[in-house]
């Protein structure tokens, strides 16, 4: 069965992609409202039967463009330290990394992520 992208997806930051009216996967994204040449990816989800199947890499590589075309020249986003999965996915698209300590709260450590896009 073909795989079906939103129609907003031409000029937009958020995705959806469907296969026979079932959500397969998606990525909820903005750009940042303060710092105009940044965006962030705030979160993604893949359903279980169709992880490993590049449909992740997909949503981001079609964020990246989009917001290239913005004029953005910098995506950010945040991980748990135990997400062992998104630290790699995340590493394996280019992403460098760093540890906050304490960013959510006491106790509460966060990988930040950032890629520098070409523009």
């Amino acid at each position: 069965m073909p795989l079906r992208w939103n129609k907003a997806a031409v000029n937009t930051t958020s995705f959806v992609i469907e296969k026979d009216e079932m959500l397969v996967a998606f990525l909820i994204g903005f750009q940042s409202q303060t710092h105009a040449n940044e965006a962030y990816i705030h979160f993604i989800g893949v359903h279980p039967d169709y992880r490993k199947h590049g449909f992740a890499r997909e949503l981001y590589n079609r964020f990246f463009q989009n917001v290239r075309e913005k004029g953005c020249a910098t995506v950010r986003c945040i991980t748990s330290p135990v997400n062992e999965g998104s630290v790699r996915f995340h590493t394996q698209m280019g992403f460098s990394s760093s540890l906050a300590t304490d960013y959510a709260g006491p106790g509460q450590n966060r990988i930040l992520f950032v890629k520098h896009l070409p523009l």
